[in-house]
């Protein structure tokens, strides 16, 4: 929020958004449009490229030197790896800048897994997990900016490092059509070929490395961001059950959290109704 001109107010209210998220900005472009006790005024775009990662909306105060929203350079041609490279940028300014909240939490995965075995043809085990957070986002707005769509980024491995394409109304999405729409976003991430609006609209990310062998780890919050979910991979490890020990596939999830946006009741309650809805997938499913 900038200082509006001669006005000594400390805060003002967001009248007007005059882009959409996911939409191209040219700097010194009109941008939003903020009220204060004594005029509304047009707020110019400070730079060019892909308005992203709304934090205030239209009606909301914010005081001065708050961040509204972030406005994202787009990636350069594919073969210099630009996806990476403002990736990259984010998540390192995001480290440095993000007082990070993390919570874990083990799940037994007996149940998903049998899901899985009686899949459609071209559903992955990522697929039903993306189902599932997906679903449990949309009851939990705080988590996911509270628009009216949940939108999650999925964090793709490519030759040039990682791209993080985003599936817009996942919540929305039947299991076939995630899988199509997830499988399509992954393979022009690796060609390249994402356009910037596809790199933008979510405020929650999901990294998998189990396939990888990672059992647990610590994802960082992109810039822009409220949580990113960490998923390990699936172990048989000896847990009790009714008071009986028993071995049961266990998943580590590392929830990764932007303390000032979301505090650690509100995480703690979606982590654990997403373990309850990833041991008992089938509603979902």
């Amino acid at each position: 929020m900038p200082a509006l001109g001669g006005s000594a107010a400390a805060a003002a209210r967001v009248a007007r958004w005059l882009k959409r998220e996911g939409e191209l900005v040219a700097r010194g472009e009109p941008l939003l449009e903020v009220e204060t006790e004594k005029a509304v005024v047009v707020v110019e775009s400070p730079g060019s490229g892909v308005l992203s990662g709304i934090r205030v909306r239209e009606g909301e105060e914010a005081s001065v030197g708050a961040v509204l929203a972030y406005v994202l350079a787009p990636a350069a041609r594919p073969g210099q790896g630009g996806m990476s490279r403002a990736l990259g940028e984010r998540v390192s300014r995001s480290w440095r800048e993000v007082p990070h909240l993390f919570l874990f939490r083990d799940v037994d995965v007996s149940q998903l897994i049998v899901a899985g075995a009686r899949r459609p043809e071209g559903v992955t085990a990522a697929d039903l997990l993306l189902r599932v957070v997906a679903a449990t986002l949309a009851r939990h707005p705080a988590m996911h900016g509270g628009g009216d769509e949940v939108g999650v980024a999925v964090v793709v491995a490519t030759d040039d490092g990682q791209a993080a394409p985003v599936i817009r109304g996942a919540d929305e999405l039947d299991l076939p059509a995630l899988a199509a729409r997830r499988a399509e976003l992954e393979a022009r991430a690796r060609t390249g070929d994402l356009r910037p609006s596809e790199l933008t609209g979510a405020a929650f990310t999901v990294s998998d490395l189990g396939a990888e062998g990672a059992d647990a780890f610590l994802p960082l919050v992109p810039e822009g961001h409220i949580a990113a979910l960490g998923v390990g991979r699936a172990a048989d490890r000896v847990v009790p059950v009714r008071g009986e020990p028993r071995v049961r596939p266990m998943v580590t999830l590392t929830l990764a959290c932007d303390h000032r946006a979301v505090d650690g009741t509100r995480a703690a309650r979606f982590l654990s109704d997403l373990a309850a809805a990833l041991e008992e997938p089938a509603r979902f499913l």
